[in-house]
């Protein structure tokens, strides 16, 4: 921790203060399903900072769990014509009824966490391991890693329907739509930094 840089103590601060703030929200509104997130994202947090001098993520995806964090409480809480931001249909690529609807925010989201989880994964495959050749071997073992990875997500999503009288969590369709942006979102994220890398 004595070894951030300035940006990095700026978003852990940030991190904080949002944490705070929305955690205070929903505890004044009893939304015990936005309560559990916010607990999950102050571990995220806590687990990010607190191995950085093994994992040795640089601040680009330091930065982008920052913005997933802060999106993911904003989703809960900031209401649009939908009813809360993660209810908001942007666009109507594709109207199947109730949940089968393609673009929400909710599907933004996932996408941009899971491409920013495939950045890590490609990143400690790299760094850490220290696997220096086979580069798109590697892209596409951060890709599917990040997607098994989002497994663990939709568990806890279930888990909240389970115990929880009322959440915002969808049905079947909303659980496959959500895997798929989880993969898409790390395809674009992990071959686009391999691509980028290339050609620089």
């Amino acid at each position: 921790m004595r070894n951030l840089t300035k940006t990095q103590w700026g978003l852990l601060f940030f991190n904080a203060l949002y944490t705070v703030a929305f955690g205070v929200y929903y505890l004044r509104s009893f939304n015990y399903e936005f309560i559990a997130y916010t607990i999950s994202i102050v571990v995220v947090i806590g687990l990010l900072y607190g191995t950085l001098k093994y994992t040795a993520f640089p601040t680009y995806i330091i930065f982008g769990i920052t913005t997933w964090g802060l999106l993911h409480m904003m989703g809960g809480s900031v209401e649009t014509t939908d009813g809360v931001l993660y209810a908001w249909k942007i666009f109507p690529f594709f109207d199947g009824g109730g949940d089968f609807y393609v673009l929400k925010f909710d599907q933004v989201v996932h996408g941009f966490l899971y491409g920013v989880v495939g950045l890590m994964f490609y990143h400690l495959l790299q760094a850490v391991v220290g696997i220096k050749t086979h580069r798109w071997f590697i892209a596409f073992t951060a890709i599917f890693a990040a997607a098994g990875f989002s497994i663990v997500n939709e568990i806890i999503e279930f888990l909240a329907t389970v115990n929880l009288p009322e959440t915002g969590v969808g049905g079947y369709e909303n659980t496959v739509l959500d895997l798929i942006f989880n993969l898409g979102g790390a395809c674009i994220a992990v071959l686009g930094c391999l691509l980028v890398r290339k050609f620089k």
